[in-house]
């Protein structure tokens, strides 16, 4: 059985490659104006995170994401 999970928002790219990130995103990451925001990727994902998030925050934030997806899931 294929789960479609359903996203909360989007990053539109354009033909150049360039993205918008949505204020959303920039406010839980901390971001206002000018910034970076470092990630980590693999074939499935890209995490976003603060600069200064520490491992455990990083874990703990992945578990929360992890439990908001089986619900959307489950709710479909």
């Amino acid at each position: 059985m294929v789960h479609k999970i359903r996203p909360v928002g989007s990053f539109k790219a354009t033909e150049a490659g360039k993205a918008h990130i949505p204020s959303i995103v920039r406010k839980e990451l901390g971001i206002q104006g000018a910034g970076e925001i470092p990630f980590y990727l693999d074939a499935n994902c890209v995490l976003l995170i603060r600069k200064e998030a520490t491992l455990e925050d990083v874990i703990e934030g992945l578990e929360i994401l992890k439990n908001d997806l089986k619900l959307r899931v489950n709710n479909e």
